[in-house]
């Protein structure tokens, strides 16, 4: 087991929290094969060493725990949100900060979209990992990376070679790769502030401290009128200071208005998203609302159309609660779960992840959110799921209402969580999963 010494001085560098993604065991391999090296016998010596920010062992160290793992056009849904904000974003060059790029794939995919839409694009992309930013300068990738990319595109940006499939020097020049660490101020714009900020798949690897301090920093790095886009799978429990939620198309994206936002409250109809902490993140979970008899009678009257079949008609009761009691974590449960059974995965999907937003503890939303991301064949996203669930202790439910699923809900609590450690223990081991993209 890791340290404390040691992750106290990696979360204070870095903000990376080494519960997150099985950092912690490949952060061990390499501090012993270090030590060994070095030949020092406590690992206090060994953080002495690694605490000089100006020397050599620490940049060692950071390349060790995060390891890239990106591909090209990764989340299409997202990407065509991105492509919305930049096609309205203002006349002229439009400045994106690419944070936690790791091997540039993402960057470049930014890149092109740029071109697609007819937008002059200056993408600056930033990663602490030294290794992995000499192979986003180098633009080489394997034929995994770029499976995604569209055919035309990959035709026009990308040309094979012996050494696999290389970004053409057009695109490349329009790229700016920079070392920065996101616990230090945000690199500068070449105007004012920055029209875009993309950070995917990198706050879920922070401590929920480091990360709120990263989203403030991230609202006052964005122009007015500009926006922030995260992660889909990253979790919001509330915009920061300057920032509100919108809805574009079936995401949400973090924007900072013109003037300051009276309400953080996300556009009529869309449920709010989570995105600063994933399910296990030690974090309190929303507190219980005062009992509303209109609404647990409504809630009872949509259990008892699902437990007889009629899954139709639960959906619309469900649905109208959504659209009356938008901030109830257990309406969007229910809503999730029959729209689950019915077959509507997607709909499943984006009702599970408000549940999950609006209560943390509502374990059921994340364990059929992970059946829901299987059937939709984003194995990563369901993979992750089943980890937050296998590495969490579920607590006992607390619902307003009362039902026959809601018992049987209540009695698979262990089998939830058993299942979800079966599935994390039996599956392919997936190359580590790396903090900063």
């Amino acid at each position: 087991m890791t340290a404390q010494v040691l992750a106290d001085l990696i979360e204070r560098t870095t903000g990376l929290a080494l519960d997150r993604g099985g950092v912690s065991t490949a952060l061990d391999r390499f501090v012993a094969d270090r030590m060994r090296a070095l030949g020092l016998t406590m690992v206090e010596s060994y953080v002495s060493l690694a605490a000089d920010p100006t020397g050599a062992e620490q940049r060692r160290l950071i390349d060790a725990i995060t390891v890239p793992h990106t591909w090209f056009y990764r989340d299409p849904e997202q990407l065509r949100t991105i492509a919305r904000l930049l096609v309205a974003a203002p006349v002229g060059p439009v400045a994106v900060w690419v944070a936690g790029c790791a091997t540039g794939e993402e960057a470049y995919t930014l890149a092109m979209i740029g071109r697609s839409v007819g937008r002059d694009l200056y993408v600056l992309a930033s990663d602490i990992n030294e290794t992995a930013l000499a192979s986003a300068r180098r633009g080489v990738y394997s034929a995994l990376a770029v499976r995604d990319v569209p055919d035309f595109e990959r035709r026009r940006w990308l040309h094979q070679t012996e050494h696999g499939f290389a970004v053409d020097p057009t695109l490349q020049s329009s790229v700016v790769f920079l070392r920065h660490n996101l616990v230090e101020p945000p690199p500068q714009p070449p105007r004012g502030a920055w029209d875009l900020v993309v950070c995917r798949n990198v706050l879920i690897y922070f401590a929920p401290g480091a990360a709120t301090r990263l989203l403030g920093r991230f609202a006052r790095a964005v122009r007015e009128g500009g926006s922030l886009v995260v992660g889909a799978g990253e979790v919001v429990f509330e915009p920061p200071l300057g920032l509100e939620l919108v809805s574009s198309g079936n995401r949400l994206v973090l924007r900072r208005p013109a003037r300051p936002a009276q309400t953080t409250k996300a556009s009529r109809g869309t449920p709010p998203q989570p995105l600063i902490a994933p399910a296990s993140a030690a974090r309190p979970a929303a507190p219980a609302p005062p009992r509303d008899d209109d609404l647990v009678s409504a809630l009872t009257r949509g259990h008892g159309l699902f437990e007889r079949g009629e899954i139709a008609a639960a959906i619309e009761t469900y649905d109208q609660l959504s659209r009356s009691h938008p901030s109830v974590a257990e309406v969007w449960l229910f809503l999730g779960i029959a729209h689950y059974h019915c077959g509507a995965v997607e709909d499943a999907a984006r009702a599970l992840r408000a549940s999950l937003c609006l209560d943390t503890a509502l374990w059921p939303a994340g364990f059929f959110l992970a059946r829901a991301y299987d059937r939709l064949g984003r194995r990563d996203d369901a993979l992750q799921q089943y980890d937050l669930i296998a590495d969490d202790e579920l607590q006992p439910l607390s619902l307003q209402s009362t039902s026959a699923v809601i018992n049987e809900l209540r009695a698979l609590r262990h089998d939830f969580r058993n299942a979800a450690r079966r599935l994390a223990a039996e599956r392919t081991p997936l190359p580590p999963r790396r903090p900063f993209k």
